[in-house]
């Protein structure tokens, strides 16, 4: 009993000096809390905007929407450059230095994005994209082909010309206005010829004598 009473006082005293430290040191959390939190509010906020941005000016590239998007997009970024003057002056003069040199390449690269992409070349070309080099040549080989078959079938057929052959004109043959060149010299209206053979996709005739 006496050894615990004579204990008493220096327990008494440790807790409380423990309490009391311990109450100093959410105190002091207390206080630095809020300036840790309000100093880093702006920037946080800042990269936030430059986030929206970046993600408005990517959906504008496919979306359109009457450049609506990328005004919202603009007005982040100013939001981002904002925040980060109200963080220091040297982070906002930095950030500002940043997006003008950075500003156009990313612009740039966008737009060679955009420009190669189907709905710009839809809005570009109204409607009609443009096909593969190989495979428009290939279509233009097929009609070119398909053309020169059906005039060689009209070899040996006759008709009339409509218009004079100096030496090129027009002719009718089994009821249809073909365009024609004389085999040699010129041929007179309303002169009965006869298709010779084909140059060039075109039919040469020859004045049929009486």
């Amino acid at each position: 009993m006496d050894s615990t009473r004579r204990y008493s006082p220096h327990h008494t005293s440790w807790s409380y000096n423990r309490s009391r430290g311990n109450y100093r040191m959410i105190e002091l959390l207390a206080q630095t809390t809020p300036a840790i939190t309000g100093a880093s509010s702006p920037i946080i906020w800042a990269f936030i905007f430059i986030g929206i941005a970046l993600i408005l000016f990517f959906v504008e590239l496919f979306v359109p929407s009457g450049g609506l998007l990328a005004l919202v997009g603009a007005l982040a970024v100013i939001g981002s450059l904002v925040a980060f003057f109200m963080h220091d002056a040297n982070t906002g003069l930095i950030a500002t230095a940043i997006y003008i040199v950075f500003g156009p390449i990313l612009f740039w690269i966008a737009f060679k994005i955009w420009a190669s992409s189907p709905l710009a070349k839809s809005m570009i070309l109204g409607g009609i994209v443009e096909e593969d080099s190989e495979e428009a040549m290939q279509k233009s080989q097929a009609r070119f082909a398909k053309q020169q078959e059906e005039l060689q079938q009209l070899i040996g057929k006759e008709g009339n010309t409509i218009t004079i052959l100096r030496p090129v004109g027009v002719v009718r043959i089994d009821g249809q206005r073909i365009d024609a060149m004389a085999e040699t010299g010129s041929i007179e209206a309303d002169t009965a010829i006869k298709v010779v053979s084909v140059y060039d996709n075109q039919i040469k005739v020859r004045a049929i004598s009486g």
